[in-house]
């Protein structure tokens, strides 16, 4: 069939393709209303994303200023992101190794480019944790390391966290994951209760420190309201009527 004889609605589909519209169909019940869900979903997603950002950068440099304390007090060499500790598991010492190399890989393309002809400069500790996943600085949370590495060193990074509960902060940084890697894949996130979600965000962070925490709800929660509010189905279970988490 011509693209002239078919609906815009039924061409986007096609082009964004039907098993990825599938879901977006059977919620919204129309072509035209699926893709109105489907656009939402990339802006909410944007809104999101923006949260998630300040969220991931303020995390994961409070874990490492506690885990660069912690190795200097051993008296270890050089830095744990270049020399991993034994009690890390075996899993996240590999991905220091490969984010050391994603590092050093950076500078020499950047130094290439330039047209240096010296050596390229060492990766620094800040060069390598911008290489580290959120999903490394989730599973430094994970309950295996609560009577070693959260004991003498991570719990230090939320010293707002009522009675240094390991789970208090894992849980909610384990949903956070699950949602950056759902936008970081283009997936739906429209039967999730976002507003909870960006709870989650205030809560972590009121845990690291609360001005922080004050200073990212002041800025960013207008933005998630509005585009929860935008929710574009009357009726259909979007994230401002989801009960519970996901």
């Amino acid at each position: 069939m011509g693209q002239h004889k078919i609906s815009s609605e039924r061409l986007l589909i096609e082009r964004f393709s039907p098993a990825r519209m599938a879901p977006y169909q059977a919620t919204a019940g129309s072509p035209r209303a699926a893709i109105k869900l489907y656009r939402w979903n990339v802006e909410a997603s944007a809104v999101v994303y923006e949260a998630l950002h300040v969220f991931e950068v303020v995390l994961r440099n409070a874990v490492h200023d506690q885990m660069d304390q912690w190795h200097r007090a051993q008296g270890r060499q050089g830095s744990w992101l270049t020399h991993p500790p034994a009690e890390l598991t075996s899993r996240s010492r590999t991905e220091l190794l490969q984010a050391r190399k994603r590092a050093r890989d950076g500078l020499a393309k950047k130094h290439q480019r330039a047209g240096v002809s010296a050596p390229p400069p060492v990766p620094t500790d800040g060069d390598i944790v911008a290489q580290l996943t959120l999903g490394f600085w989730r599973f430094m949370l994970a309950t295996r390391y609560t009577h070693d590495l959260w004991r003498d060193a991570v719990r230090y990074a939320f010293p707002h966290l009522p009675h240094q509960r390991l789970p208090d902060v894992e849980a909610p940084v384990i949903r956070l994951h699950q949602l950056r890697n759902r936008i970081a894949h283009l997936e739906p996130i429209y039967t999730r209760n976002l507003s909870l979600d960006f709870e989650d965000m205030k809560l972590v962070l009121g845990f690291v420190c609360p001005r922080t925490q004050a200073w990212f709800a002041s800025t960013r929660t207008q933005s998630v309201r509005d585009v929860v509010q935008a929710f574009p189905l009357a009726g259909a279970p979007g994230p401002q009527q989801v009960v519970g988490r996901p």
